[in-house]
């Protein structure tokens, strides 16, 4: 549940009360000179339509502003349905909780470096437990997640950054793996080898695509929109994208310090196509949902071309996947 709380001129009162009726809601007023403040508490579900519906009298536009927090739990005997079905919680709130470790800031760059060298030595040392820890610490999902969202906003301001951010991140960790590797390869030329001559061994496993790495890859975007848009925690789906992120890309960078330039071009083809599956599957999500369910503030001609545009994206975004799963059917063809 959320509690909405909005903050505006009194003058403005009778505008926003309004939409109590209009969307069976409970809504406690209080006055204190020229300002009023209304609060609501809702299910999750349904804080985008109310956001929406607010936003189109001109609430957070043109006058007042609108916070949302958090309730664990509320009992109370007046209870009211919303008579219109939300889409989960709004893209404000999504792209709130995301864009903390989706743009660059010393904290990401700080996880990122992290993240590289445990993967890096997880690899190189065939440990598994390593390579999970690298996992958890991996801000891999915010920036993909952040730029999908960002796609559905008319400022789009996020996109570029995000992913600008996710590449950076990816090329960090990468660079750590050739430090790694070219660290051993000096030391001890035989160890990576070695783990290449062993089929089972982290790296590899990891030096080209497979179809299941893809369908782990696609179910963990679904997994992360699906999350993301009910307003739950990304923690666990999180460590599942970024374990399709991660250990490659530290891959890549151990391959190339080994000079196995053949093994480091196919690693460098499953994170590529890792980070493609990602983007599309966790699209599909967020773009079905937001052709599925008109908003409070959206004409019908409007949801008419929205649907059309997401409808024409989401049949794109399945052409790419299937692309990506005959691309690795015919992988040694192809490439080899």
């Amino acid at each position: 549940m959320k509690e909405v709380k909005v903050l505006i001129p009194s003058d403005k009162l009778e505008i926003v009360k309004e939409l109590e009726d209009k969307l069976g809601l409970v809504f406690y007023i209080t006055i204190f000179e020229d300002r009023a403040t209304i609060t609501s508490v809702v299910e999750n579900q349904h804080t985008s339509t109310l956001l929406e519906e607010l936003k189109g009298v001109g609430v957070g536009t043109v006058f007042g502003s609108i916070i949302v927090s958090p309730v664990a739990i509320q009992i109370t005997s007046e209870s009211k349905d919303l008579p219109l079905k939300g889409r989960g919680i709004s893209i404000d709130e999504m792209i709130s909780s995301t864009k903390g470790l989706a743009l660059l800031n010393p904290t990401f760059i700080g996880l990122i470096i992290l993240a590289g060298a445990l993967a890096s030595f997880g690899l190189v040392y065939d440990n598994v437990i390593i390579i999970i820890a690298s996992m958890i610490i991996a801000p891999l999902l915010g920036p993909i997640a952040l730029a999908v969202i960002s796609s559905m906003t008319p400022q789009n301001i996020y996109s570029r950054r995000s992913l600008l951010a996710e590449i950076t991140g990816l090329t960090l960790i990468i660079l750590f793996g050739l430090f790694v590797g070219l660290s051993f390869y000096y030391a001890n030329p035989t160890l990576i080898t070695d783990n290449i001559s062993n089929p089972s061994s982290q790296i590899a496993i990891r030096i080209e695509p497979r179809i299941g790495d893809i369908v782990f890859a696609i179910a963990s975007g679904l997994a992360a929109g699906i999350f993301i848009m009910r307003g739950e925690s990304t923690a666990i789906v999180g460590v599942a994208v970024a374990a399709s992120l991660c250990p490659p890309a530290a891959n890549v960078g151990v391959l190339i310090g080994a000079r196995l330039f053949t093994e480091a071009l196919g690693s460098l083809i499953l994170l590529v196509l890792n980070v493609i599956a990602i983007y599309a599957a966790c699209a599909l999500i967020f773009w079905t949902t937001q052709s599925l369910v008109r908003g409070g503030t959206v004409t019908i001609r409007q949801f008419k071309r929205i649907s059309r545009k997401y409808m024409i994206q989401i049949i794109m975004t399945l052409v790419i996947l299937i692309t990506i799963i005959l691309l690795i059917v015919f992988y040694r063809d192809i490439f080899l």
